[in-house]
C-alpha cells in the first residue's frame, strides 16, 4: 500500500514516501521544485549506492542491514534520499523502522536529514549488538561441550557480519562525497555533520572488524575442540577393539585347546 508521509520543521519540508506511485512522485515533483525525470528515479529501487549532485540538489541512495527486519528476507533494504535547501525527501519499499520512529529536534536547516542518517545508523549499531550479544551465548555454549550445536550458530553469525561488511562498505566514500560536494550546495555546516556521522560509523565500523575477527576465532576453537573429542573418541574406540580382539582370540584359542581334549 503506497504511503506519504509530510512533516515541516524549521522551514524544511521533509517528505516521507513509502513504495511511491506515479502520482506521488508528480505531486513531489512540484513541492520540491525539481524534475520530474530525478523524482521518478523513486519509484522502483536500486540495485547499488548512489550519490549524485545536481545544481541545487543531492540525491542519495544507501543500503542498510536489515537482519530480519525486511520482510522479504533480503540482507538489507534501501533508502533514496532527495535533497534540497527546503525539502527533504525520502524513499523506501518497506517498512523501516528508524524512519517510523524518527522525530525531527535539531533546529539547524540539515538536521532532519542529518537525525534520519543517525537515526538509520543507530538501527545498524541495535543490530550489531544483538550479533555481539548472540556470539557471546554461543562461545558460552562451545565451552560448555556443545561444540557440534554451535557450529552452525557460528556459521550464521559469520554470514550476518560478511553482508554488514558488504552492505556498509561504500559507507566512507559516500559520506566524505556529501562533505566535500554537498557542502558546495548546502553549506559549511552540512560538511561539518557529513564529518561527524562518517566519525560514528567508523567507530561502528572498528567493532565489526573486532567481532568479525572473533567469530572467525571461535569457528577455528570450536572446530579444534571438535577435532580434539573426534580424537578422543577414536582412541577409546581403539582400545575397545583391541580389547575386544584379544578376548576373541583368547576365546578362541581356549575354545580350541578344549576341542583338542
Amino acid at each position: 500500500m503506497d504511503m506519504k508521509t509530510i512533516r515541516n520543521h524549521a522551514g524544511v519540508t521533509w517528505i516521507d514516501l513509502e513504495t511511491p506511485s506515479k502520482i506521488e512522485v508528480r505531486e513531489v515533483a512540484e513541492v520540491s521544485g525539481l524534475e520530474s525525470q530525478t523524482i521518478e528515479e523513486l519509484l522502483s529501487p536500486s540495485l547499488k549506492h548512489k550519490v549524485e549532485f545536481g545544481k541545487n540538489h543531492a540525491y542519495i541512495v544507501l543500503h542498510f542491514p536489515a537482519l530480519g527486519e525486511s520482510k522479504n528476507g533480503d540482507a538489507a533494504y534501501e533508502v533514496d534520499f532527495i535533497l534540497t535547501k527546503n525539502v527533504i525527501i525520502t524513499a523506501r519499499y518497506e517498512r523501516v523502522e528508524a524512519l517510523e520512529k524518527f522525530k525531527p529536534t535539531d533546529e539547524s536547516e540539515n538536521g532532519i536529514f542529518f537525525g534520519l542518517l543517525g537515526e538509520l545508523l543507530g538501527n545498524f549499531e541495535h543490530k550489531l549488538s544483538s550479533v555481539d550479544h548472540w556470539v557471546r551465548e554461543v562461545e558460552n555454549k562451545m565451552f560448555n561441550g556443545q561444540e557440534k550445536q554451535t557450529i552452525l550458530e557460528l556459521s550464521e553469525a559469520s554470514r550476518h557480519l560478511i553482508d554488514f561488511r558488504k552492505i556498509t562498505a561504500i559507507y566512507p566514500d559516500v559520506f566524505k562525497t556529501l562533505g566535500t560536494e554537498g557542502g558546495k550546495i548546502f553549506g559549511s555546516k552540512f560538511s561539518t555533520l557529513s564529518a561527524e556521522i562518517l566519525e560514528r560509523f567508523e567507530k561502528s565500523k572498528a567493532k565489526l572488524d573486532v567481532l568479525f575477527e572473533t567469530v572467525h576465532e571461535l569457528r577455528e576453537t570450536n572446530n579444534a575442540l571438535l577435532s580434539t573429542k573426534q580424537n578422543e573418541s577414536m582412541k577409546t574406540l581403539t582400545v575397545v577393539f583391541i580389547t575386544a580382539s584379544v578376548l576373541v582370540g583368547i576365546i578362541s584359542i581356549w575354545i580350541g585347546f578344549m576341542a583338542r581334549k
